[in-house]
């Protein structure tokens, strides 16, 4: 059963405070086929519209926080908004116990979850995870699937951790998480929808192919934290070289134009395309408007695919960042 949204808007924070923060607005027109009475998002005649990505402006003003919550709050009857940054604390953090029974014995779910997971500490008693700093959800982007989020209180996160707290309770009075607020992450979307394309070995299973529980197959190799590299010591943290090209990098400019022809066949609609006012160009030449339009985008799929959040308390009271399936 499809999510009634037509209207999706992405948000990319950039920062802490505003600056590079940027917004896109997506509006959904569904064609209806001859004979039925709903729309359908898969009718060629569908499409994608950009109502507003920040251009149309000499010099637009900075989505500072109370902006920001002004236009959002007046969108909340009919739109669903995807954020890139975290939209829950960390356990530890959210702690509501009045004593600390110490993460070996605490019987928090979230926690339970993590020192389940680890199994045995290293031999110098280093933890594997840390609730305090990480979520479940970073935890399986990464392990389970390859990608390597931002922890929500990792390095250089604290800031950006802190103003989306802050946004997500002002914003409390028209939206709801997982209902019409989501945590998304445009480099997680990018993988999914963009992977590598892998060569079947003699052996017959694809490069990268996992086994019985989510463990890759052959030889890994892993740095001293656990990540992997190759055997040049370069970290492998995606399997999409769009995903680890699309911004900082020469080939940015071509991998976006890619992704953009791409998306509207990948939604399952007749066409992405720009309204009065605004310039494809202006998403091309912008990272943070670019991210926030994968964001929007997201949220179109999370409404018309039906995704699910994973079985399971910890998700729900831990967040969950929405992605696609593998393609």
């Amino acid at each position: 059963m499809r999510r009634p949204f037509r209207t999706f808007i992405g948000v990319d924070l950039g920062g802490g405070k505003g600056k590079t923060t940027a917004l896109t607005r997506l509006r959904w027109e569904p064609a209806f086929g001859p004979g039925t009475a709903t729309a359908n998002p898969s009718v060629s005649g569908s499409a994608l519209i950009v109502e507003d990505c920040g251009g149309g402006r000499p010099a637009p003003a900075p989505w500072y926080d109370e902006r920001l919550v002004q236009y959002l709050l007046a969108q909340r009857a009919e739109a669903v908004v995807a954020m890139d940054a975290p939209l829950t604390l960390t356990a530890c953090v959210r702690c509501q116990l009045p004593t600390c029974p110490g993460v070996s014995t605490c019987t928090v779910p979230t926690v339970r979850w993590f020192r389940e997971r680890a199994g045995a500490a290293d031999r110098l008693g280093k933890p594997k995870y840390t609730p305090y700093t990480q979520r479940a959800t970073e935890v399986v982007l990464h392990e389970d699937h390859g990608i390597m989020p931002r922890e929500t209180l990792g390095q250089g996160m604290g800031p950006l951790t802190a103003r989306m707290a802050y946004l997500r309770r002002a914003l409390s009075g028209g939206f709801v998480l997982n209902e019409n607020l989501l945590e998304v992450y445009p480099k997680a979307t990018l993988t999914q929808l963009f992977p590598d394309l892998e060569a079947a070995p003699a052996g017959g299973r694809a490069a990268g192919a996992v086994g019985p529980g989510k463990k890759p197959l052959g030889i890994g190799y892993r740095d001293g934290n656990g990540r992997p590299i190759g055997l040049d010591g370069a970290a492998r943290l995606t399997a999409s070289a769009v995903a680890r090209h699309y911004k900082r990098s020469g080939h940015a400019l071509p991998i976006r134009e890619r992704v953009l022809s791409e998306l509207a066949t990948l939604g399952g609609v007749g066409e992405l395309r720009f309204g009065p006012g605004q310039w494809r160009e202006f998403v091309l030449q912008s990272d943070h408007q670019f991210d926030s339009l994968i964001c929007a985008f997201t949220a179109f799929l999370w409404t018309t695919q039906d995704w699910q959040l994973p079985a399971g308390q910890v998700f729900e009271e831990d967040g969950w960042i929405w992605f696609p399936p593998r393609r």
